[in-house]
């Protein structure tokens, strides 16, 4: 029961920062744009699932092409944080190296058969990845970007808390469908928790009203 009132929540919650991001349009920034189109762009996936709640070639096409959507946007918006040059050029070569490996996945299983969980992971990756290099940048930075007025923190944050735990979960995505083991089904709600915050973060970095643009 508390298991599936998180799962509906985690779903429906996302329907927040598309409101936000649509209210204050007209105020977004650069990174909020991108965030923006983002939530838009996941959507379809999320209301999907709970209209549909299986595993059909509709819902596996959507997460399916959401997924490297998602990295293209995020590449978007954290391309351009970095002054080391060290730093830019392995932001750059992890977008290069996305790729290959998401066309040999979607190659080797599928666009409709199956949720290619292994994309969702590796995203989460590299999206820590760019997490930490931007911290360590900022520590010793004299202009601070990191700021609760600065959209781009409460975006850092909300990723920073969704990516660790969706590391592991959709590792063990489809071993947890199919054993239906007690103890692992409550990662689950770890992982809703974690994608509802998200969102919650996501829509306060949108309804910022004075955006600088960045």
């Amino acid at each position: 029961m508390i298991i599936e009132i998180f799962r509906t929540v985690s779903i429906w919650v996302i329907v927040l920062p598309f409101l936000a991001g649509v209210i204050n349009y007209r105020n977004l920034n650069r990174d909020s744009k991108w965030m923006f189109y983002l939530v838009v762009a996941g959507l379809a996936p999320q209301i999907l699932t709970s209209i549909i709640n299986r595993s059909t070639p509709a819902l596996n096409i959507s997460y399916n092409l959401y997924t490297p959507v998602e990295f293209v946007l995020m590449y978007a918006i954290f391309f351009n944080k970095y002054s080391n040059g060290i730093n830019r050029k392995i932001v750059r070569v992890s977008a290069f190296c996305y790729w290959p490996i998401a066309v040999f996945l979607f190659w080797q299983k599928g666009i409709t058969t199956v949720f290619v969980n292994e994309l969702v992971c590796i995203n989460s990756v590299f999206y820590m990845i760019w997490i930490l290099l931007f911290l360590k940048e900022q520590f010793n930075a004299h202009d601070i970007l990191i700021g609760k007025g600065n959209p781009f923190s409460w975006y850092l944050l909300a990723i920073l808390i969704y990516a660790p735990c969706s590391i592991i979960a959709f590792a063990l995505y489809h071993y947890i469908r199919e054993k239906e083991n007690g103890a692992l089904s409550n990662l689950w709600v770890i992982q809703s928790v974690c994608n509802i915050l998200m969102y919650l973060l996501l829509m306060m970095g949108l309804f910022i009203r004075k955006q600088k643009m960045v």
